[in-house]
């Protein structure tokens, strides 16, 4: 995994110079104010991160609401793979009464390939078209809307629940998407409780439109040497909510260990 991660990274970063002399479509930075909650993992999550609730204290006991939450996504196992290497989870979380859509970082070279297709693409939400990368237009159209039906089927099931949106790496974009097509779908009736990604990618090439008044709570992690969250520098993102150590070229080489280990961050200004 590390050195198919290294080999597609050089690639990646090769693109982001090229890319480099366009012009950055700046993104804001926001906080948003929340009550304080602690963060709580259903009986099924202990199912499918294998393993025990007095484990997962222990490995987490030092640990941050948000830390948790990538250590959680990082460990989860048992996604369902659907069209062309989607990999997503739905989640039903009693005890905090939240329906949870998850979705996991690239994980093989199909997933790297269509990384690659950076260049503008329409994509077809419910008859509304929004502009992303062809890559990441690619994959969330081959899933022919299965994880958001299931996803919207739980909310209709459960009206009082929390509506929360998970990604890393690659799985930001589709979270990103899935949380547009919620909105479109809902007529942006339903607020999102959650939007929460990690090793965030841009993914929006429309400059205007942004999905922060209709999310409680977003949050787009980056850290500056994690060379992933650049790409690509000419779409855009709602937010950038950055973490961790300056930018250095000399810790930049080692940007797998920074994309990897989101659990490492201090997130005391967004938490």
């Amino acid at each position: 995994m590390k050195n198919l991660f290294l080999n597609h990274l050089r690639k990646l970063s090769f693109l982001f110079f090229i890319l480099a002399g366009f012009v950055f479509v700046s993104c804001a930075s926001t906080k948003i104010e929340l009550p304080d909650e602690d963060f709580t993992i259903s009986d099924f999550q202990y199912s499918i991160l294998n393993i025990s609730p007095e484990e997962y204290d222990t490995n987490t006991a030092n640990m941050s609401d948000e830390q948790k939450k990538f250590y959680t996504i990082k460990r989860t196992r048992d996604y369902k793979v659907i069209g062309e290497d989607l990999d997503y989870i739905v989640i039903l979380n009693d005890e905090k009464k939240e329906i949870i859509i998850q979705y996991e970082e690239s994980d093989s070279d199909e997933d790297w390939h269509n990384n690659y297709l950076f260049w503008p693409c329409p994509l077809k939400l419910d008859r509304r078209i929004v502009w992303t990368s062809y890559g990441y237009a690619k994959i969330y159209k081959s899933a022919q809307n299965a994880p958001i039906d299931e996803f919207c089927q739980l909310i209709q099931e459960h009206p009082d629940y929390k509506v929360v949106i998970w990604g890393w790496s690659l799985g930001s974009a589709m979270a990103k998407i899935t949380a547009r097509h919620f909105i479109i779908r809902t007529k942006g009736e339903v607020m999102i409780d959650e939007l929460t990604t990690f090793g965030d990618v841009k993914c929006w090439y429309n400059p205007f439109y942004s999905s922060k008044k209709y999310c409680k709570k977003i949050r787009e992690y980056v850290t500056p040497n994690d060379l992933i969250t650049w790409c690509i520098p000419i779409c855009r993102r709602d937010v950038s909510c950055r973490v961790g150590e300056n930018f250095s070229f000399k810790k930049s080489k080692n940007s797998q260990d920074y994309h990897t280990h989101y659990e490492d961050y201090d997130y005391s200004k967004w938490e």
